[in-house]
């Protein structure tokens, strides 16, 4: 046998066993044979398949999820609540037998911004309102003289006794007081006797200003030392002062305030030709109007 006929049986060998050798494509239901790499299953199976599995699933079943297949490229739609839920629905669409690829479009509703806040309304302050009628003491931190001091002029105290309503404690004792001077006079003038006239302006309580108004705290003495309204101590009261919560203005009560202070048992005193209220002396002042009083901090 030639070397020329050899080559040519040979050839023909290969050419008969080659056909044997490639793999056999399927075809589809129409004969038609899909493209080199696609899936052998057909994608009415894979979308059945998969949503038989997120069926089984309690949670993903609930879940709007919509799913299609096109030459096994399978295409996730719809809505999941949480980033949890779209990686278990993409496991279980990327393992199903027969799907090449898988377009995840599903959006996260969990992930959405929450709704703005309707801005809450501003607390209205709790407030207590303390009665007029209500008597608050003071104990003076500043000195008074009616020979020096003049009217106008505004002067230190602290709350000496708490001030309650109910058994919640409205005004608390030390809290912050103002006294202001009314009027001032030594014998000699205003017919020959001393006088002072004392009012509380406003109280200080967890940090806040309140103005009051209150009744007047009035001495009046002598030309020679000798006093109209004197406190007798151990904490007896000057007067009331009725007339100037009724309305009776300005010098309708006299003496509205204690006399008597804790310790050295300081009080007004008049010395010679002026009235003395030294450091220390505890006043009793009556409200004329009513105050609300904010309880919260």
């Amino acid at each position: 046998m030639t070397g020329k006929r050899l080559r040519s049986m040979v050839w023909v060998a290969a050419l008969i066993l080659l056909p044997a050798s490639l793999p056999l494509r399927a075809q589809d239901a129409a004969g038609n044979v899909p493209a080199r790499g696609a899936s052998s299953v057909s994608d009415q199976t894979i979308v059945d398949n998969i949503n038989a599995k997120l069926f089984a699933d309690s949670t993903l079943k609930t879940q709007d999820i919509r799913v299609s297949s096109q030459n096994a490229v399978v295409t996730l739609r719809g809505s999941v609540a949480t980033h949890l839920e779209k990686a278990a629905v993409d496991r279980i669409a990327s393992t199903e037998p027969g799907v090449v690829k898988v377009v995840d479009s599903l959006m996260i509703t969990g992930d959405a911004p929450p709704a703005p806040a309707a801005a809450a309304e501003a607390p209205k302050p709790a407030g207590v309102t303390i009665s007029a009628g209500t008597v608050i003491t003071v104990r003076m931190i500043d000195s008074i003289d009616s020979s020096k001091n003049q009217p106008g002029q505004e002067f230190d105290a602290t709350v000496d006794a708490p001030v309650a309503s109910g058994s919640a404690v409205v005004i608390p004792k030390d809290s912050t007081a103002k006294v202001r001077l009314v009027d001032a006079a030594d014998s000699g003038r205003m017919r020959g006797s001393a006088s002072l006239e004392l009012e509380l302006i406003s109280l200080t309580v967890n940090g806040r200003p309140y103005e009051v108004q209150s009744g007047y705290y009035q001495e009046h003495g002598g030309s020679r030392g000798q006093r109209t309204a004197a406190a007798t101590g151990g904490g007896a009261v000057l007067g009331a002062l009725i007339g100037a919560i009724a309305g009776g203005g300005k010098g309708a009560a006299i003496g509205a305030g204690s006399g008597a202070a804790v310790g050295a048992g300081a009080s007004a005193a008049t010395k010679g030709s002026s009235i003395k209220v030294p450091s220390e002396t505890k006043i009793d002042f009556t409200l004329k109007q009513p105050v609300t009083i904010n309880t919260t901090v």
